[in-house]
């Protein structure tokens, strides 16, 4: 059994595609002598994403203006807070719930009044305006996403075409989010998004090939490399994305032999949500204040696809606040990252074994 763990896992890493590119220029800051830059392409097979590593782009981050989003967007006229949000968010039909909402605890679950899905609702958090993302205590992460799991259970037994989910969250207007009050957004359907079709195709196509599951043989593969793996326990394995989505990196977590997004129970989530306050902690420590975030699943059992998910960082470049997507991504396809994934990593493993002291000096210490 070891040897053939072994041999998959030198499979899986030669699927990984890198190449290393240079290019020189006359140096206008040293006398125009000659200069060598390097930057590296990789491709990552298990989500076809193709990302142009640049390490000497940034090196560090400057966190948003609070004040002035508070400024643009008070309390008492977003729709989120109380006393408005009973009197400006949609209802369901009682068919659906009787009480027009779901809540859990301080998280109440609505409609979206501006849908991008048949079956798109908005999950708000307590009733706090904004709370920064180290201020976010995980009990109430989790109840936000107990409420979704409960609506989408409900959706499912009334629907039984509804085979894909995904649990997203846009935290502040670097990310898309077009409110301050934090909020998750749902979207059940009967057919995948883009992105989740990419890895379940991937895992179909590993399985066809090699008899064997993906997601197993990829968390052994990226434990045995010591580069991008952080944490892993009984209920979910944490890495950074070899070829990431976004300029400062991503974080993927993975819930093993988890085959429905309606198998996660109430424990396993919210060691999910503590374990999310440890990320958002390395991220507020090297000044990232905004972030995507997606969960990903299936509602009845996929046994080729376990429940798993991925956080891309986001932020403006100063002193424009200029977006960091730019025309690689919109109209390429690839991404530019100046974040190496093997450096996040290791901070991030850092971080989560010692805890934020260590990080206080931000991105150099």
């Amino acid at each position: 059994m070891r040897q053939t763990s072994k041999k998959n896992n030198m499979e899986i890493g030669e699927r990984f595609f890198s190449e290393s590119l240079t290019f020189t220029y006359l140096d206008p800051f040293n006398n125009f002598r000659s200069k060598e830059m390097s930057l590296e392409i990789r491709k990552d097979p298990v989500t076809a994403v193709t990302t142009r590593i640049l390490p000497y782009r940034l090196r560090s981050y400057e966190s948003p203006s609070i004040d002035r989003y508070l400024r643009l967007s008070p309390a008492d006229k977003c729709p989120f807070c109380p006393p408005q949000r009973d009197k400006m968010t949609p209802r369901f039909p009682k068919e659906i719930v009787p009480e027009g909402q779901f809540k859990r605890g301080d998280v109440t679950l609505f409609p979206n009044a501006f849908p991008h899905s048949n079956h798109n609702t908005v999950a708000v958090l307590g009733n706090c305006h904004y709370l920064g993302m180290d201020e976010i205590a995980p009990s109430l992460m989790a109840d936000g996403m107990l409420v979704c799991r409960d609506y989408m259970a409900r959706m499912a037994s009334l629907d039984a075409s509804l085979q894909y989910a995904s649990i997203n969250w846009n935290y502040m207007p670097p990310a898309g989010g077009g409110l301050l009050h934090p909020h998750l957004q749902t979207v059940l359907a009967d057919k995948p998004t883009m992105f989740m079709e990419r890895l379940l195709n991937s895992a179909t196509q590993y399985g066809r090939e090699t008899g064997r599951d993906l997601w197993e043989d990829y968390f052994e593969w990226e434990k045995a490399q010591e580069e991008r793996y952080v944490s892993g326990t009984g209920v979910l394995k944490w890495l950074v994305a070899f070829a990431p989505r976004g300029m400062a990196g991503e974080i993927a977590f993975y819930f093993p032999r988890r085959w429905s997004i309606l198998a996660l129970t109430d424990e396993e989530l919210r060691i999910f949500c503590e374990e999310l306050k440890t990320v958002f902690g390395y991220l507020t420590s090297i000044n990232l204040a905004s972030f995507n975030l997606a969960v990903y699943g299936t509602i009845q059992e996929e046994k080729l696809f376990p429940v798993q998910g991925r956080i891309i960082p986001r932020f403006l470049i100063q002193p424009l606040e200029t977006s960091d997507v730019n025309y690689f991504e919109k109209l390429h396809g690839e991404i530019i990252c100046p974040f190496v994934p093997e450096d996040m990593a290791r901070r991030l493993k850092a971080f989560w074994k010692r805890g934020q002291a260590a990080f206080l000096g931000g991105w150099e210490k």
